[in-house]
This record gives structure tokens, sequence and C-alpha cells, in this order.
């Protein structure tokens, strides 16, 4: 077990450095092709600490699972859509394959009111009804 968390950790740490090296690498780029400083900051994210995370983990009742998974096909497509969302991924267990993950970053609070309120994902919610069990986190970064 300490050896799977220390891998994992390793790769946790080698994500990040490539992350950083890809980031220096797009700013000389810009620079070498000409762009102004203010040009290369435009394009990179800047977090405003109004950004939260969901993690939603849905067990799937048998009897619904191809349906289920239509609707999820369809709130994927759409809330990816949105403006005030960052990312939307849903993942599937590969242990059991009635089990989903939802890991959905948004850019405020007043973006997840928005999702919620729009007309996919109020359909996805009707949809998805009695046919499947949720857990939902909502998640700020703290550091």
């Amino acid at each position: 077990m300490k050896r799977i968390i220390r891998n994992g950790l390793l790769l946790c740490a080698f994500c990040a450095m490539l992350a950083s090296v890809s980031s220096c690498q797009e700013k000389k780029e810009a620079a070498v092709a000409g762009d102004t400083p203010e040009v290369v900051a435009e394009s990179v994210a800047v977090a405003t600490g109004e950004e939260l995370l969901i993690v939603a983990h849905v067990a799937v009742k048998p009897e619904f699972e191809a349906e289920v998974i239509e609707a999820f096909q369809a709130v994927v497509s759409e809330t990816r859509k949105e403006s005030g969302n960052i990312s939307y991924n849903l993942y599937q267990d590969i242990n059991d394959p009635l089990k989903f993950t939802f890991v959905e970053e948004w850019k405020s609070q007043d973006a997840i009111q928005s999702h919620s309120a729009s007309e996919h994902f109020q359909t996805f919610a009707k949809a998805i009804d009695g046919k499947a069990d949720l857990d939902v986190s909502t998640l700020k970064q703290t550091f």
C-alpha cells in the first residue's frame, strides 16, 4: 500500500512538473513569435479563488443502465458548452461498470447555480431520478 501511495505521489509530482514545463515552453514560443507580454499573460488561465470542484459518485441500478448512460452522454455534451464550466468529465469504475464519477470544475458558485437551473441539467436530473444512488461533494481548493 505504501508503494502505491508513493508511486501515486511521484506520478502527481511528475505531472505537475510537465505542466510547468509546458506552460514555460508556451510562453517562450509566444515570445519568440513576437507576442507582447500582455498577450502571453492573457493566454495563461489565472485562478480567481472562486473556482469550485464537484465530485459526484453515481451508482446506477442495473435495470436502468442503458437509459442512465444515455442521460450521462447528453448532460456531459451540453454542460461542456457552458461558459462557467472549466471541465466536466465522467469516469467509469474499472472494477464495477455500474459505478461512475463526475469530476466537474466550475468558475464560481454562480456558474454551478446556472448549470443546476439549465434545461439540460433539469432533463438529466429527471432522467436519472430513482435510477441511481448519488453521493455529491462540492470542494474548494485550500492551497
